[in-house]
């Protein structure tokens, strides 16, 4: 079962325009749960349906919403997708995690070499960069600026990598001025790190590869 669940009512407009913002999203699997007829469910959500909900985080989105409040908010969930949380729920009990040592599958890790940066990610169809590392004595908007500037600027064909390791949450990579996640218009997030002369990018799936920077 889907932590992400959709109340609504039989016969709702508006609830149907709630679904075509969800496929717009492209909102993971969520449950279709209808309030008509259960008093409890009435009493909360009767006069707000549509309204999604991560039962997981205990957190709700209530309509009106288009498809990029829905990816905002669902920013969270789609970053917990991309890294190892079966780490976190084989270890649930403990108190202490160790994620340094869950990786990513790397059974595409090739996929990116030799193909040029456009190819693999639109750099205007990023939403959102996340900087996790910023090893400059920069304002905070000037780095942010900067990786955007960064990702405009890489060229040539994507290869294994000088000095940096492409980067997805794995802080401290050697060398590396910046590092984050790109969080895109589509839902697809990938791990970054910029060093002087080359950008470096990780996918979800395991796909990894750098670019030189002009």
């Amino acid at each position: 079962m889907s932590s992400l669940i959709l109340y609504q009512r039989d016969d709702c407009h508006l609830c149907d325009l709630a679904l075509a913002e969800l496929a717009a999203a492209r909102v993971p699997e969520f449950d279709s749960v209808f309030i008509d007829g259960d008093a409890g469910l009435e009493a909360r959500y009767g006069e707000r349906v549509p309204v999604l909900r991560d039962a997981r985080r205990g957190t709700e989105l209530d309509w009106p919403f288009d498809s990029d409040a829905v990816r905002r908010w669902l920013s969270p969930l789609l970053v917990a997708a991309v890294l190892p949380w079966t780490a976190v729920a084989a270890h649930a009990g403990e108190a202490d995690l160790n994620l340094a040592k869950a990786t990513a599958p790397q059974t595409e890790a090739g996929a990116w070499l030799g193909r040029p940066l456009p190819e693999v990610l639109d750099a205007g169809a990023v939403e959102r960069v996340v900087l996790t590392r910023a090893i400059t004595s920069a304002p905070g908007d000037l780095d942010l600026a900067n990786v955007r500037r960064f990702l405009a600027a890489a060229a040539g064909a994507g290869h294994a990598g000088r000095r940096l390791r492409p980067a997805l949450l794995r802080i401290g990579s050697e060398n590396a001025t910046w590092e984050g996640l790109l969080l895109m218009r589509s839902g697809a997030i990938y791990g970054f790190a910029i060093a002087d002369d080359e950008l470096c990018l990780h996918g979800a799936r395991g796909e990894r590869a750098c670019w030189d920077l002009a």
